[in-house]
């Protein structure tokens, strides 16, 4: 295979201390990341894998100073690995299709998002408001991708600006911190003090704003997520995988 046309799926699975205002949770990762591997495998997978389950890549942020800080830096790292079409995955998916379709759309389109249910702004810190340039009403009014599937062409130009705006953002130690909750099951509002806002999502939110910003804006509907994967995050269950 010529190296600039190398794939790859990437995780992050590393039980890391998480940030003082998410919600605890006892999450066993090696097990989850076993079942993204097996069933991949399953789904006829036989390309490269990579997963940081010790330490994170170089150049992250730890957990609990910027959420999911990991995740652009685990593409920066498949990059700098020579690979071009990469394929995120959150530790707690696993795949019940071909990802084929899914790699096709990157190579045609040079993105893969799926669009979540919710606004940007249900879930954007007054905060990250300001370093992303937007404003409270105009949040409302904008779509959210579901970051637990997130693919890019890292030879694409506009691909690669996203990761560099992703990156920057997600180091400048305003955007990505922030109440997973606020103002809602029980939580008090800290990230913003608007009824409709209901707690923040880090990565998710930047990775957002950049790609409509960027004019990446062909996103699959989340209907169609199920077609190619679960995101199961009942750890209760995964704890009982022999």
């Amino acid at each position: 295979m010529n190296s600039s046309n190398k794939t790859c799926i990437i995780t992050f699975a590393c039980d890391c201390k998480p940030p003082s205002d998410h919600p605890a949770s006892h999450r066993r990762y090696d097990l989850a990341l076993s079942r993204l591997r097996n069933s991949l495998q399953a789904a006829g997978y036989d390309g490269d894998f990579i997963a940081w389950d010790s330490e994170y890549p170089p150049g992250s942020p730890e957990h609990k100073d910027a959420p999911f800080a990991f995740k652009p830096f685990c593409f920066q790292a498949a990059k700098d690995k020579g690979y071009r079409y990469v394929l995120w995955m959150d530790s707690s998916v696993y795949a019940v299709g071909s990802s084929e379709p899914v790699f096709d759309r990157i190579r045609t389109l040079g993105y893969l998002f799926f669009q979540e249910f919710h606004s940007i702004g249900e879930y954007c810190s007054d905060a990250a408001l300001r370093t992303l340039g937007i404003e409270r009403e105009q949040s409302f009014q904008m779509p959210s991708c579901w970051a637990s599937v997130m693919g890019l062409d890292l030879e694409n130009e506009v691909s690669a600006q996203f990761l560099d705006m992703w990156k920057h953002y997600a180091t400048d130690g305003v955007t990505f911190p922030g109440a997973k909750w606020s103002g809602v099951r029980g939580h008090p509002k800290t990230v913003s003090q608007d009824d409709r806002v209901k707690g923040h999502r880090y990565d998710q939110t930047a990775a957002s704003v950049i790609a409509l910003k960027l004019g990446m804006t062909q996103w699959l509907p989340k209907n169609a997520y199920n077609n190619f994967f679960i995101n199961d995050r009942d750890y209760t269950y995964l704890s009982k995988i022999k």
